[in-house]
């Protein structure tokens, strides 16, 4: 087992999606591999056999649109989802006119354990959503020993393509060692743009905060 080791505070490399926090929330490689992931190069390469186990057609993250009545929208750039009240904006482009950005919202502080919500956007994707999915798989397990990694296929309103990329990480929280839960979609829009969206957090707290289903409600701004 490998440990994520992190420091106290929100460290936002990039145009990555979630990097390394408090929380061992980590990102992986921004969508159409444009820029320079957390300790690897841009453009990492794709070659070799994926690592993750692969349902295409499983449908394991489905759109839906209802949500709680509580739950509140959030417009991070060119995405939408709803979610639940108490996060915070911790970061925003300087230039969202530029090729590559990323939002990220936050919630909580529980002994440096937080939930995150991430969207990274690339305007000129090399990448098709399955490989990035597949490189930022292979970035997470041989930086941040990411493992029990899972892929699929989705089909998803909005979009051209979309990959569905899930995977737990044990992350080293002061003196205790906690696992988190990550989700992502990586997918293609419309306008030739790609996205990566994305929620983290200790797998308890994943759960209270129904992240999985924050994420099923995302849909393109």
């Amino acid at each position: 087992m490998r440990i994520v080791r992190t420091g106290a505070t929100l460290a936002l490399l990039g145009a990555l999606g979630l990097t390394a926090c408090s929380s061992g929330a980590v990102g992986p490689v921004p969508p159409g591999g444009a820029a320079t992931s957390a300790g690897g190069a841009a453009g990492a390469s794709t070659t070799g056999a994926p690592t993750a186990t692969r349902t295409d057609g499983d449908g394991a993250l489905v759109p839906d649109a209802d949500v709680p009545e509580t739950w509140v929208p959030l417009e991070l750039g060119p995405v939408v989802l709803d979610a639940p009240g108490g996060f915070a904006v911790v970061q925003e482009p300087e230039d969202e006119d530029a090729r590559t950005g990323s939002w990220v919202v936050r919630r909580g502080d529980q002994e440096g354990a937080r939930a995150a919500i991430s969207v990274a956007r690339d305007t000129d994707p090399t990448r098709t959503p399955e490989q990035s999915a597949e490189a930022a798989l292979r970035s997470e397990e041989s930086q941040r020993g990411a493992h029990d990694g899972e892929l699929t296929a989705l089909t998803w309103p909005g979009a051209r393509e979309a990959e569905h990329l899930t995977y737990v990480q044990d992350v080293l929280i002061g003196s205790r060692t906690v696992e988190h839960r990550a989700e992502w979609v990586y997918a293609d829009l419309p306008d030739g743009s790609q996205v990566a969206v994305g929620v983290v957090a200790p797998v308890d707290v994943f759960d209270e905060l129904a992240l999985h289903e924050v994420l099923a409600s995302w849909r393109p701004a």
